[in-house]
């Protein structure tokens, strides 16, 4: 399981002051790319090493509200279903200590003229060498 950090900006909250539902696909997104890198399968010196991944599918269920400061730590794992990759998160609230969402998103990896692809073998490799030790989605 990957884990990435990140505290609450204040333009990520609403009027309430509560972090605004769209911010989190967005958080997941960062944990996302930062996994591809940490797995080295994102240079960001070279952006032709990124391979496309259309989002097909995402989930979220919202827990408890985040507020502005709220330090968040996002935990994310990755599975190989087919010619898709699945990726599961959990949101947690470092300073209260309970998980405030959980969610999912599903990928298809698209050639360059946007045509459905089988994956990539080094990240077909990569994903084969992940671990898929917790489920959050049991409740969504």
């Amino acid at each position: 399981m990957f884990q990435y950090p990140h505290r609450v900006q204040f333009y990520e909250t609403d009027l309430m002051g509560i972090v605004h539902h769209s911010n989190y696909l967005r958080f997941f997104e960062e944990a996302r790319v930062a996994w591809a890198h940490d797995r080295g399968l994102l240079d960001f010196q070279r952006p032709e090493t990124a391979s496309h991944l259309a989002v097909i599918e995402t989930r979220c269920r919202h827990l408890k509200p985040c507020f502005f400061g709220d330090d968040l730590s996002i935990r994310i794992q990755a599975k190989r279903e087919g010619i898709r990759i699945l990726f599961q998160y959990q949101i947690q609230n470092e300073t209260q200590k309970s998980a405030v969402a959980v969610g999912m998103t599903s990928h298809a990896a698209l050639d360059y003229n946007l045509k459905l692809m089988r994956l990539p073998k080094e990240l077909r490799e990569k994903l084969e060498n992940e671990r898929w030790t917790e489920t959050w989605l049991s409740n969504l």
